[in-house]
């Protein structure tokens, strides 16, 4: 293990403690706290030090068990391809003759707690996935275009949050970021579709159509195909459905904008790098098939730390 990243889960260990802590004072408030920022300035840029508008943030929640090649697309791919117009998010092909607009910033978030899923003694810890995150959001930004509706890729932070639903966690980035009292801002989740499904589940609310209405106000989110639930037939069921259209609106709203993942990506999962370093016991070839699903950087850090899988 190299110096830097010892020193490095030193100080993300003492951020846990010092966050459980403050988490313990009042557990029913939902909490935001950032691990990486770069630059210094996040959310607003260095370019653009005041915005009138609200601040546009793409924001990537996962569980990054580990972060996979497909983690990365689903953020460049929403950045990229989604711009705004008249403050509305458009399409590449929906641009009309003025000038688009573009995100002004990103966030990687990870929820300490899972609403449907039980942390295992094979998972990373909460530790290991802020390294691979904070790993991630460098490679993202060194590898980042330097054209203009990529600026957002390189004003990047790391966050975690302690609620596992998408309202708390909306609440509590908003919250933080609310500080400035001037400013205000948009949160784009970006999501795949087994995400979406679950995110419009009524066992996750008391009252569902009265949280999302509220979530909606000031948030959206992008979503993205996901193979193995059903192909592009249940996924176009579920965006007709009465429910979806009643909490969203019709097929011209905004709130809810889609992104297609080319196939290879759109069925890449951290579950099939865990199965990976299971199965295989040759330190070559699970790197050479790591490499496959994972940035060079994570591939890396699963590798050195033992990951998942003593090697």
């Amino acid at each position: 293990m190299c110096a830097n990243r010892i020193s490095r889960r030193a100080s993300i260990e003492e951020f846990l403690s010092s966050l459980q802590r403050e988490f313990n004072l009042n557990p029913s408030r939902p909490l935001f706290k950032m691990t990486y920022k770069q630059p210094s300035t996040w959310p607003m840029s260095l370019s653009k030090p005041e915005h009138k508008k609200p601040i546009r943030i793409a924001v990537l929640d996962s569980s990054f068990n580990p972060p996979t090649k497909a983690h990365l697309q689903l953020l460049m791919k929403s950045v990229t391809n989604i711009h705004f117009q008249n403050d509305q998010p458009v399409t590449r092909h929906q641009i009309k003759e003025q000038p688009p607009e573009f995100f002004d910033a990103c966030l990687l978030l990870f929820a300490i707690k899972n609403a449907d899923k039980t942390v295992t003694s094979s998972d990373a810890s909460t530790v290991d996935r802020l390294l691979m995150m904070e790993a991630l959001a460098s490679y993202v930004r060194s590898t980042a275009n330097s054209d203009t509706y990529s600026a957002a890729l390189r004003n990047l932070a790391v966050g975690v949050t302690t609620h596992p639903i998408f309202t708390d966690k909306a609440r509590a980035i908003q919250t933080s970021l609310s500080k400035s009292p001037d400013q205000s801002f948009s949160l784009y989740f970006i999501m795949g579709y087994d995400t979406i499904i679950r995110f419009f589940n009524p066992k996750y609310y008391t009252n569902m159509r009265e949280e999302l209405a509220s979530f909606f106000e000031t948030n959206s989110i992008i979503c993205a195909n996901r193979q193995g639930y059903g192909g592009e037939e249940a996924e176009e069921q579920f965006f007709q459905s009465e429910i979806f259209k009643e909490i969203v609106g019709g097929e011209n709203d905004k709130k809810v904008m889609r992104i297609k993942l080319d196939d290879e990506i759109a069925k890449m999962s951290s579950t099939r790098v865990r199965e990976i370093l299971i199965n295989m016991k040759n330190e070559e070839g699970v790197k050479e098939q790591l490499l496959k699903l994972c940035p060079e950087p994570i591939v890396a850090i699963v590798i050195q730390e033992g990951l998942y899988t003593k090697l």
